[in-house]
């Protein structure tokens, strides 16, 4: 084995909106303290990086994968950045997040294959969930089966916007289905990083097959759309606060008519929706990406230029 295969890699997985990033952004303040030159691998489903903008104020490297899932359109560039990030950029670690509907054992059998494993060696999967309400008549939890039973550490994310009884439930439904991984129960990813990063032998897992998160393999939609002006506020807030059917994630920036501040915009069913000013080291172009499951890309469109057209 190569020396350059010491480098360490971390694949945090989860759903869409359940903290993955928050979680990226307290681990790269740790490396950064620590000395530690960090490489990330930041995979949008969407055609723009927004977690990658916000990685870039920390990591020593950040290679975006854009317009597709590492676990299949866009997996056959995974060796390329990753020589890039260990070979050029001389990284002491590797992060790749996946996007929020990559399908877990995909991903894992992409990063180890024999191109990867001369450059990385799979340290840890981290698993970033929330507790939720499964579809009628389906077990508490199943959702996330495949995901926790491939991971090492298994994060039960934005405790304080569950009851008590809600999560009991979940971490009972998890414990059942975790396997050998640790289970941690915190809010705003706060997990203490000496801890979470301490070296565990990994367990190998038979593969059982391709289902994403206790679905079907089937992604979800995915649409971005460019902002090619600022948005007029009131037009845009009514449409924010009353999301079409079907959509599960909005993510983005925007600048509204009149103001210079450049504008947050994140939305992951069922709890977070919000507007906030943001600034960036190198500001992604103004769009949005939206995720879910049959909602009208057309009217979006039509919607979100109605916006422009009207700032």
């Amino acid at each position: 084995m190569t020396e350059a295969a010491s480098v360490p890699l971390y694949v945090l997985a989860g759903p869409l909106g359940a903290g993955k990033t928050t979680l990226l952004m307290r681990l790269l303040a740790f490396w950064r303290d620590a000395g530690k030159h960090v490489g990330v691998l930041m995979n949008e489903a969407g055609a723009i990086s927004l977690d990658g903008a916000h990685a870039g104020a920390s990591a020593a490297a950040v290679r975006n994968i854009t317009g597709g899932c590492v676990c299949c359109d866009a997996r056959d560039g995974i060796g390329e950045d990753l020589a890039e990030l260990v070979g050029q950029q001389q990284v002491d670690v590797v992060v790749l997040e996946c996007s929020g509907i990559a399908d877990i054992e995909d991903v894992i059998e992409a990063v180890t294959d024999s191109v990867c494993l001369t450059l990385v060696r799979l340290e840890k999967v981290i698993a970033v969930i929330e507790p939720t309400v499964p579809p009628a008549g389906r077990p508490i939890g199943s959702r996330y089966r495949t995901l926790v039973q491939y991971a090492d550490e298994v994060i039960v994310n934005k405790q304080d916007l569950y009851s008590t009884v809600e999560q009991e439930r979940f971490r009972t439904a998890i414990v059942r289905d975790r396997g050998h991984a640790r289970l941690w129960q915190v809010s705003q990813a706060a997990v203490d990083p000496v801890s979470l990063l301490q070296p565990r032998e990994r367990r190998t897992k038979q593969r059982v097959g391709n289902v994403a998160f206790g679905s079907t393999r089937a992604h979800p939609m995915v649409t971005t759309i460019p902002l090619t002006g600022p948005l007029h506020r009131g037009r845009f807030t009514e449409w924010f606060d009353h999301l079409p059917v079907g959509l599960d994630r909005v993510k983005g920036v925007c600048r509204f008519s009149g103001e210079q501040q450049l504008y947050e915009i994140q939305y992951a069913s069922p709890v977070t929706r919000w507007i906030g000013v943001v600034q960036f080291r190198q500001e992604p172009d103004p769009a949005l990406v939206l995720i879910g499951q049959n909602y009208n890309q057309t009217q979006c469109h039509r919607m979100l230029q109605t916006c422009l057209l009207s700032a």
